[in-house]
């Protein structure tokens, strides 16, 4: 009896100690799992290179209670992240109560500490061309189209789309917002546009398209600790590039698939926080940058819409340059318009003249008044607010017109007269001379 009760206490001994000996191992858990996406980057820790990543980091007395990790790859963009280390010595003492061993106090012990997530995750980020284009990019309100249903897991619990913490998926706007966020600092102009208003509708206008954001999916398996989550979350988007000319025409879409590791989380950011990293994840496919400039491009043509036949004036001769000017001047006309004035001139006898487009406004019908002390009214034929042009037409079949020059035969040093009315009507036809100082390249681009 006494040596099956003897066998009985030595096996409840055993199983106590193997058990205590499990709850230290795993509470004195001091290393840290260092990870990149994607791997391979040199870790720094506190400013001293110590491998690549994976790299495993034990916890030493030589570190403090905040440890810096850094990490660096050729080709993106430095990533830090500090984590924090808590004290855990009352659970050593404890273990080491239940297992009869001595222990001493040690304020540097490492065994007193341990990190308080086992992994760090980071995501670098492609370091972005500085010389690309700024390419202006209009963004509406991004559509939610993830399936109902079971989008995940945030610890033990299994989360839908119904789920609380899925709350931003009814609120697109403020996902919107994240994306302009991933979308700033890199090629793209990105603002928020709204069509159908008069700002969001000239946006669209100017850039030649708009971009449709769609969720199509989301994946979250993450682990929660006091409102804050590690783990990944993965997105499926489809970015869609709309033409400004053709309702509903798709210039082409780019789908992406965007894994985002997170650390240390607030898990009201669960959603929107992986946006804004899908969103600057896009800039980093610089074919989306060329297709954009292809469109715009082909937007500049569209723009200018149907080809007008204009006649070559006859030139206007005069006899010397005492003459040219009171020549030329007949040529340059005042327009009035509903919100002011400003100057033309006219570019073929049967009455077509050229003007800015900012000068006619909206209107489709001006007066036009001559240096000889006439006018007539004038139709707008056609706008071009990209290249800030407007043509408009008079009748008339004898009007003085002035030949469009070449530039490029302008020699620097070489006098020019500038003719037009400045801010009063009474001053129209105002001749002001200069010289051509320099040549710098025009863009259309209007940004």
């Amino acid at each position: 009896m006494r040596s099956t009760t003897l066998g009985l206490l030595a096996f409840s001994l055993l199983l106590l100690t193997t058990s205590c000996a499990s709850i230290v191992g795993k509470r004195n858990a001091n290393v840290l799992e260092i990870r990149s996406e994607p791997p391979g980057a040199t870790v720094s820790i506190n400013g001293a290179e110590v491998g690549n990543t994976p790299y495993t980091l034990t916890y030493s007395k030589e570190l403090d209670r905040e440890v810096l990790v850094e990490l660096r790859m050729e080709g993106y963009e430095p990533v830090n992240s500090t984590v924090r280390v808590k004290e855990q010595g009352g659970i050593i003492f404890a273990d080491a109560m239940l297992l009869g061993i001595p222990y001493i106090f040690d304020s540097r012990d490492p065994r007193l500490y341990k990190f308080q997530a086992g992994r760090l995750d980071l995501q670098l980020r492609k370091q972005l061309p500085s010389d690309l284009q700024r390419i202006e990019l209009p963004v509406v309100q991004m559509v939610s189209a993830v399936p109902k249903g079971p989008v995940g897991t945030i610890g033990t619990r299994r989360i839908s789309t119904t789920s609380k913490e899925m709350a931003d998926l009814g609120h697109t706007e403020w996902c919107t917002s994240s994306l302009l966020r991933g979308l700033k600092g890199g090629w793209a102009d990105a603002a928020g546009a709204r069509p159908g208003t008069q700002a969001g509708d000239e946006r669209i206008r100017r850039a030649k398209f708009h971009l449709q954001p769609t969720l199509k999916a989301l994946r979250i398996d993450v682990d929660e600790r006091k409102g804050r989550v590690d783990g990944t979350v993965e997105l499926d988007m489809l970015w869609s590039f709309i033409s400004a000319f053709r309702k509903d025409s798709v210039l082409f879409s780019v789908p992406k698939t965007t894994r985002v590791p997170v650390n240390d989380l607030p898990l009201r950011e669960i959603i929107t926080a992986p946006l804004e990293v899908a969103a600057r994840q896009l800039l980093e496919d610089i074919t989306v940058h060329e297709a954009l400039t292809k469109a715009f491009n082909a937007g500049l043509v569209a723009s200018k819409g149907d080809v007008v036949e204009l006649k070559t004036p006859v030139p206007i001769t005069f006899t010397g340059r005492k003459d040219m000017l009171g020549a030329l001047v007949k040529g340059v006309v005042t327009l009035e318009t509903s919100d002011g004035h400003g100057s033309g001139f006219m570019i073929t006898n049967d009455g077509h003249l050229l003007t800015n487009a900012h000068v006619v406004g909206n209107d489709t019908k001006v007066k036009v008044r001559f240096e000889q002390g006439f006018a007539l009214d004038g139709q707008v034929l056609k706008v071009n607010r990209d290249f800030d042009l407007a043509l408009v037409h008079v009748p008339g079949t004898d009007l003085p017109a002035i030949a469009l020059g070449d530039d490029a035969q302008l020699q620097l040093g070489e006098e020019i007269f500038a003719i037009g009315t400045p801010l009063d009507k009474q001053f129209g036809q105002t001749v002001t001379r200069g010289i051509m100082s320099g040549r710098r390249a025009a863009t259309c681009r209007p940004m």
